[in-house]
């Protein structure tokens, strides 16, 4: 299973930097991240999450769900066949189930998309999206190298100036993507209705 080293591994070879003496570790971390969440935005991870219901209300709390982007079924109640999804409204961390039976306790199905996830243990990006990653976090680690601001690195003028065409043609090619992994539309069932906070 690939882990957020591997991933760094792949930024060093792609930065022309293998033994890390232009960036550390938590530098490339730090870009990774930045292009693991705006390519979730793009693709996100989709998982059916199990949530228990208050007895009488009709809102569930969304805030315990880690790295949530939004929701879009809730079946209630859960594991029926065919499955009971119900109208929902999405307000800020609250979800709403607006029809079908008065929540008695048992558990909702909620199925959300959500941030993909990098660490030590293993990477949630399917293989396909990992060099979509790797691309993106590339571009990040060289606009920072050619804005000078990268710690412990003395630039001359033709290496930012290589570091600023890299960023600009690796970012070009990660916006690419992600407008395309964006225009799939990945199909979407059921009725939702989301109110803007604020």
């Amino acid at each position: 299973m690939t882990t957020i080293a591997d991933l760094r591994a792949r930024m060093r070879i792609d930065l022309q930097d293998p033994d890390g003496d232009r960036w550390s570790d938590a530098a490339l971390e730090r870009h990774l991240r930045r292009a693991i969440a705006e390519l979730s935005r793009a693709a996100p991870r989709e998982e059916r999450v199990t949530l228990a219901t208050s007895p009488g209300s009709r809102e569930l709390d969304l805030s315990g769900i880690a790295g949530l982007i939004g929701v879009d079924r809730a079946e209630y109640p859960s594991g029926s066949e065919p499955p009971a999804f119900r109208q929902i409204t999405v307000y800020g961390a609250v979800l709403r189930l607006e029809d079908g039976p008065l929540p008695d306790g048992s558990p909702a199905r909620l199925w959300c998309r959500l941030v993909h996830e990098a660490d030590a243990s293993g990477c949630t990006l399917p293989a396909a999206l990992e060099d979509v990653a790797v691309l993106g976090a590339t571009a990040f680690a060289a606009a920072e190298a050619a804005s000078g601001t990268l710690e412990q690195l003395t630039l001359n003028p033709g290496t930012a100036a290589g570091y600023a065409s890299l960023a600009r043609e690796r970012e070009t090619a990660f916006r690419q993507l992600l407008r395309e992994l964006g225009g799939r539309g990945r199909l979407r069932a059921g009725r939702v209705r989301v109110e803007a906070a604020g």
